[in-house]
C-alpha cells in the first residue's frame, strides 16, 4: 500500500481523502519517505491527537521506532502512557512550548532522529520552541517537517532536509 492509502485507511488528515480537512500531505511525504520505508528509523510526531498518524507511521514504516508527544493525555490509547501495547511506539506527555521538556525528552530518548514531524499546536511560538529544541538532534540526511503553517504563517507545510 502507498503512504496515502495507509493514511486514508486510518483517517489521518495527512491523506488526500478526509471527511473534514484532508491536507494531502501524504503524497509529498512519500517522495521523501519511500526511500527509507524499510529502514530502522526513529520518527517523532509532535501532536498525537487520536493516533491516526501514529497508526499510519507504524504500518508504513515496519522497522521504525515511533514516538509521539502531546500536551493532552488520557483521551485514547495513543496519548496515554502504558495503554498502547505496540512495542515500537512510545508516548510522552509534554508541552512543545517548554524548552526544558525538550531537553528532558532528548536525555530520555536520544539525539539521533531520522524524522521529526511537527503537527502540534501550530502557533509560531510552539513551532519555534520545538524546532530550536530538536533540530540539532536530527541526523544528517534526516528530515524535519512542520505541518499546517496556515495557522501561523498562511502556508501549508515545509520540509527541511538536513
Amino acid at each position: 500500500m502507498t503512504l496515502d492509502e495507509i493514511a486514508i485507511k486510518y483517517g489521518t488528515d495527512k491523506a488526500t481523502q478526509h471527511p473534514i480537512k484532508g491536507h494531502a500531505y501524504a503524497p509529498h511525504y512519500a517522495t521523501f519517505f519511500d526511500p527509507i520505508r524499510e529502514k530502522p528509523i526513529k520518527l517523532l510526531e509532535i501532536g498525537v491527537g487520536g493516533g491516526e498518524s501514529i497508526m499510519t507511521w507504524l504500518e508504513y514504516f515496519p522497522n521504525a521506532r515511533v514516538f509521539g508527544v502531546d500536551i493532552v493525555q488520557g483521551t485514547n490509547d495513543w496519548n496515554t502512557v502504558g495503554l498502547n501495547t505496540n512495542p515500537r511506539y512510545t508516548f510522552t506527555c509534554g508541552s512543545q512550548s517548554d524548552p526544558t521538556f525538550w531537553e528532558c525528552f532528548k536525555a530520555d530518548y536520544g539525539l539521533d532522529w531520522d524524522v521529526i514531524i511537527d503537527d502540534g499546536g501550530h502557533c509560531a511560538d510552539q513551532i519555534i520552541t520545538s524546532f530550536n529544541g530538536m533540530w540539532k538532534s536530527v541526523k544528517s540526511g534526516g528530515l524535519y517537517c512542520v505541518e499546517d503553517l496556515g495557522v501561523a504563517y498562511g502556508v501549508g507545510s515545509i520540509f527541511l532536509p538536513k
